[in-house]
Parts: structure tokens; C-alpha cells; sequence
């Protein structure tokens, strides 16, 4: 007992004088083989609605004193294997000429660590809740043209897509990043490629299947999600994934720890955390154990380095990175489903239906990776569980998702139109309005309730300019006079409707009808004058005939006398 703390005390002796020592401890003889120890650290920051980490941000971060110098500072050139989200590589290189100095040296600081290093999801989204929602595939990002501006770049590298528009061709001589695509902008010397981590208690059992089905290889999973056969082995192989689970009880003992307010408490925190280590059950083939650094789990305190040369210093136990684990012997189990709740999917079904209808709506526009690239980083930003940390966070994230979706679906549209007055034969105007940044093209039907107007072009063609409206002319002819009722609505290229239908009334005055008219009125008012004559002149003959009569009558009465 007394051996075994000492070897204790001098570990943290070494911890607490900081990195810079790494003198090694008195050998020691152990009476078990040493515990391999895994830890894995991911390297993000909460991101805003955007998805993207601004310039100024990124400057504070990268700072001497700023929180990802603090975390590679803690990390760097050691055993611990880094998740790095892709989103902070992405938002340095996408300033391009702008970004901060800080931010690029620490960005090349990142490139020459030899860590194992692997991707976490973009924005360190929950990887398992579009799973679970209905999703076929981990949701990684489309495109990132719509945020590449061309003028913070030299010109393209030899083999990349041309830019939108002409970059300074003297840039490149200036030192200015060439012109990069969505691919580069993350890609990454990583040394372990298609590991997922899913977040904390959010796997089950088909989450992993999908996984090993859509090519990843190896899947990070807590040990209150996974049952296994054995807790001297952090490696298990489940279906065609190999799993690493890190222990709970240990990762939480690790970060009370690393968190420690002052050196005695350090030292108490890390000979608990020593103890439970050696604790671990021995097994042929040798032990491991992995443990974990919550998400945003960082502080300024943060004593990991310290905690990182102390347990290295222990003849009990040695560091080791993923690749390691990966080589041991692996143990059985099976996935405790942790699926989310019903809540959670709900919130998420409703974006990712949102997602498809937006993506639908893009087909309108000149270039659709502009409008679903866009849309998939602030699915992907509203997915991550940094908005649960605040009450009502997460609520109002996927609202605000939900409201930019129906805005944008609105921005291309039909404007309100007053009654037309409409001739024998001309156009019916239909105005549209486009508020996106790039040309759409829309097709317009116009269909009348009632026979009054025949519509000449029933698929009328109309291309808008950015943040302008346009009128479209339909050729129409008129059949008759009257009000009619006119159902406008509008379809993308590829037949997806766009807005409801329109209603437009129109008063139609056909230029043949009203002589036609008139002359039937003057030719039934000239058959009834006729008539009328006619009626006098008889009624003439008739009473001429009655007074001949009676004139008759008395000539032949005299004649009798």
C-alpha cells in the first residue's frame, strides 16, 4: 500500500510541475501488467445559426489566452486523439486573404501535431439524430459555394472549378490562398478515417448497422450504451464496427481531475483516478480502458496536460492513442439502445422535411448548391446539442430553422394583382418577384374558370433577375364579354410547385362581340318597325274597305228609294 502510494504521489509530484517535465519515475517493480489507457478529446466550439466561426471570433480563439490555443496547448504531441470538428478548418480557410494571422498559425499549428486525429461531424452535429429521424446517411455538408467569395483568393490551383467571378490575377504573387472548392476547404491530414462519436447516451443498435453500411469502421460509444462482456477491454467488436467505449466512472474521475481547482485538490482527484485505473480487471491479452473529455467540457483551468504526464508516469499504467486501442484484443457486446426521445425526433423530422422542401425549391434557381448548401449548414448547426445547454435553446434554434425555410420558399413569388381589363386578343400580365441573390426561372399557367378566354401558352417561361421582378406577358384571346375568374400559378423546371395558386379577376371585353350586337339590335329594331307598318298599312286597308262598304251600302239604299 505503501509502495503504491508513493509511485501515486510522485506521478502527481511531476504532474503538478507542468508539461515541460517528463523525467521518468523511479523504476518500480509491478506486480500486474500495465493498464493501457485511451483518451479522446474533441477539439470544437460552439457554432452560431450560421454554422460558420467569424473572423473576430476566431481571433479571440486563437489568441495566446484564447480556448483552442488553451485546448492544443493541453493536447498536442501527446498520446490523447483528437475529434476536430471540421467547421473550425472550414471557417478559417473560407476568410481566405482576411483570416486572422492567429488564426492561420494555429491552423498549421493543428497540421504538424502528431496525434492520432480523426473528423467529428460538421459543427459537431448529433450524429445518431437524423439517424433516427429518418436520415439515410450521416448528414455532412453539400457545398460550400454559397460562402466561397472569390475575391479574398488568388486564382484557382490548376484542376479546380473556375470561380463565379474574376480574381485579382496578381493576388497569388501577393501570398493570397488560391481559390478553394467545397472538398478542400476540409480537407485534412486526419490519421484515422470513418470513426463516428455520437454524443453522450444517444446510439442504438441500428444506428450502428447503418453506420457499417455507409462505410464507417469504427464507432466511439460511452459504456452506459453498451453492454460488454468484460470491462478490461475497451475495444468490442459489434456487427462490422469495431467499438471503443469509454468507461463512464473513469472519464467522469478524469474530469474532476483535470478541472481541479487547486494542486491539493489535484492531487487527491488524481490518486482516486489512479486507483480506479489500476482497479481495472486484467484479462489474457492485456487491459485497456478509454476515457473521454465531454463536449465543451474545456475550461481556462483546464490541468489536463499535468494529469497527461502523471498517469505516463506510472509504472501501472500506460497512455496510448486510438490506433492503439484499436490494435488490442477486442472484447463482445451489444449496443443498450439510447435512442432520443420522441420529442427530439419530432423537432428533427420537421427540419429535415423542411431541408427536402427547400432543396426541391433550389431546382428554381440558376445555381441550387447556393440555396442546399446553405441549408445543410444551419441543419447541421441547428443540430448540435450545444443549443440544449441553454433553456429553450434548442426550441428556438429549430424555429428559427423552420422560419427561414418558409421564408425562403416564399422569396420567389407572385405578386398581387388588381383587375384586368382585357381586349378581343393581347397578354394578361403576371408579375413575379424574386428576392434570392441569383436568376430563377419559373414557369407560369394561367388557367380561367369559365370559357370567356382561351390562354394561348399554358407553360409560359419567364427568367427573373436577382432582387427584381419582372412582368410576364400571357397571350390570351378573348371569346366573349364578361368577368372572369384567372388560377395563376408558378412551377420550377422541374415541376415543383412554387407557392399556391394566384386568383386574378379580369373584366374581358371582346372587340368582335359589341358590332355583332349592335347590328342584331338594329336588325330586330328594323323588323319590328317593319312589322308595325305592316300592321298600319293593313289596318288602313281594312278600315278603307269598311267605309267603301258602308259608302256602298248607301248608295244602293238611295238607288232603291
Amino acid at each position: 500500500m505503501f509502495l503504491k502510494a508513493s509511485r501515486i504521489a510522485i506521478a502527481a509530484a511531476i504532474g503538478l510541475v507542468g508539461a515541460a517535465i517528463a523525467a521518468p519515475v523511479p523504476a518500480m517493480a509491478a506486480t500486474t501488467s500495465p493498464v493501457s489507457v485511451g483518451i479522446v478529446v474533441p477539439l470544437s466550439v460552439p457554432a452560431g445559426r450560421d454554422g460558420f466561426i467569424t473572423s473576430a471570433q476566431l481571433e479571440t480563439l486563437t489568441s495566446p489566452t484564447g480556448l483552442l490555443t488553451r485546448e492544443l496547448d493541453s493536447i498536442a504531441d501527446t498520446n490523447v486523439t483528437i475529434g476536430i470538428d471540421p467547421m473550425i478548418i472550414a471557417s478559417i480557410r473560407l476568410l481566405g486573404s482576411d483570416a486572422p494571422e492567429s488564426a492561420t498559425a494555429w491552423l498549421d499549428r493543428l497540421r504538424g501535431v502528431e496525434n492520432d486525429t480523426f473528423a467529428l461531424t460538421y459543427a459537431d452535429s448529433d450524429l445518431t439524430l437524423g439517424l433516427q429521424a429518418g436520415s439515410t446517411q450521416v448528414l455532412a455538408p453539400v457545398s460550400f459555394d454559397f460562402a466561397i467569395d472569390p475575391g479574398v483568393f488568388g486564382a484557382a490551383v490548376e484542376g479546380t472549378p473556375e470561380p463565379t467571378s474574376t480574381p485579382d490575377p496578381g493576388a497569388e504573387n501577393l501570398g493570397v490562398p488560391p481559390l478553394p472548392t467545397s472538398a478542400t476547404l476540409v480537407e485534412w491530414p486526419y490519421t484515422l478515417t470513418n470513426v463516428a462519436w455520437p454524443q453522450v447516451d444517444t446510439a442504438t443498435a441500428d444506428d450502428l448497422t447503418l453506420l457499417g453500411e455507409t462505410g464507417y469502421t469504427t464507432a466511439v460509444l460511452n459504456s452506459s450504451n453498451v453492454s460488454r462482456s468484460s470491462e478490461g477491454a475497451s475495444l468490442t467488436t459489434i456487427g462490422d464496427v469495431s467499438t471503443v467505449v469509454t468507461d463512464d466512472a473513469l472519464s467522469a474521475l478524469f474530469a474532476a481531475t483535470i478541472h481541479a481547482s487547486s494542486s491539493a485538490e489535484w492531487q487527491d482527484a488524481f490518486e482516486v483516478l489512479a486507483d480506479a485505473i489500476e482497479a481495472t480487471p486484467r484479462r489474457a491479452g492485456g487491459a485497456s480502458v478509454t476515457l473521454s473529455v465531454a463536449r465543451g467540457d474545456f475550461d481556462t483551468e483546464t490541468r489536463l496536460r499535468g494529469t497527461l504526464v502523471a498517469l505516463d508516469n506510472l509504472t501501472t499504467m500506460n497512455t496510448v492513442d486510438l490506433s492503439g486501442i484499436l490494435a488490442s484484443t477486442p472484447g463482445s457486446g451489444k449496443v443498450l439502445a439510447k435512442p432520443h426521445t420522441e420529442v427530439a425526433l419530432q423537432f428533427a423530422r420537421s427540419m429535415l422535411g423542411q431541408e427536402q422542401a427547400d432543396a426541391a425549391f433550389s431546382s428554381v434557381a440558376e445555381n441550387p448548391l447556393l440555396i442546399t448548401g446553405d441549408r445543410r449548414i444551419r441543419l447541421l448547426a441547428a443540430s448540435a446539442p450545444q443549443w440544449n445547454r441553454y433553456p429553450g435553446g434548442w426550441g428556438n434554434e429549430v424555429d428559427g430553422f423552420l422560419e427561414d425555410s418558409h421564408d425562403l420558399r416564399a422569396s420567389v413569388r407572385i405578386t398581387e394583382s388588381s383587375t384586368l381589363i382585357f381586349g378581343d386578343r393581347g397578354f394578361i400580365p403576371i408579375n413575379v418577384s424574386n428576392g434570392l441573390d441569383q436568376p430563377v426561372t419559373v414557369y407560369i399557367t394561367v388557367k380561367p374558370l369559365t370559357p370567356l378566354l382561351t390562354i394561348e401558352n399554358t407553360r409560359f417561361e419567364l427568367v427573373v433577375e436577382p432582387g427584381s421582378q419582372r412582368r410576364a406577358q400571357i397571350p390570351a384571346v378573348a371569346r366573349s364579354n364578361g368577368e372572369v375568374s384567372l388560377g395563376v400559378s408558378m412551377r420550377t423546371g422541374t415541376d415543383v410547385p412554387l407557392g399556391g395558386t394566384k386568383w386574378v379577376r379580369a373584366n374581358v371585353q371582346a372587340g368582335w362581340e359589341t358590332p355583332v350586337t349592335v347590328g342584331l339590335g338594329i336588325l330586330v329594331f328594323a323588323v319590328f318597325v317593319l312589322g308595325i307598318i305592316r300592321s298600319i298599312r293593313r289596318r288602313r286597308r281594312e278600315k278603307a274597305a269598311e267605309e267603301q262598304a258602308e259608302d256602298d251600302e248607301v248608295i244602293i239604299a238611295e238607288l232603291d228609294e
